[in-house]
């Protein structure tokens, strides 16, 4: 369990709600520096750095769905070939090599470029842009970096707890 890691995530009206569910974190064995309470005030660093995907990631992505729709193109263009060859149509006639190779061509092409289109959409900064909407508006967030899954359930129930009833870090009034 060395690689997990989850973030658990809460918004807060005032910076005083987020530190008291901060405190509960704390209290509860969520050690200090696994705990981050941002303000408006915060630097920019420290909310850009939150879930945001890196270029190399997205590269990857958009190469992975070019990849995969290169694959489904040809697939697409091959069974176009082969119908078309079946109805005995005039393009395998004249130029029985060059046309089929050329059908394989454009499904490859069309079926990498949606590909890429498909991957370059996919975007994994959706905590980031929520942490910067938050910000933005004026409010608090905490951000709680769980180490183990018990970690990340009890982290789950305190900040939805003190979310539920404002101004309480428990959700008890």
């Amino acid at each position: 369990m060395e690689d997990y890691l989850h973030r658990v995530v809460g918004i807060y009206p005032t910076r005083a709600a987020a530190d008291a569910a901060a405190d509960e974190l704390a209290r509860r064995g969520l050690a200090r520096n696994r705990i981050t309470v941002l303000t408006p005030r915060s630097p920019v660093a420290t909310v850009a750095g939150e879930g945001r995907a890196d270029s190399d990631d997205v590269l990857k992505e958009v190469l992975r769905e070019g990849a995969i729709g290169t694959a489904v193109g040809t697939l697409a263009g091959a069974v176009g070939t082969a119908a078309i060859a079946a109805a005995n149509l005039t393009l395998f006639v004249a130029s029985p090599v060059i046309g089929p190779l050329s059908m394989l061509g454009w499904g490859a092409s069309l079926g990498a470029i949606v590909g890429g289109a498909v991957g370059a959409t996919h975007s994994k900064g959706d905590v980031a842009d929520l942490v910067r909407d938050a910000l933005s508006s004026g409010q608090a967030v905490l951000v709680a970096h769980a180490a183990t899954e018990e970690q990340a359930t009890f982290a789950r129930q305190i900040v939805g707890d003190s979310m539920a009833e404002p101004g309480t870090a428990t959700g008890k009034a």
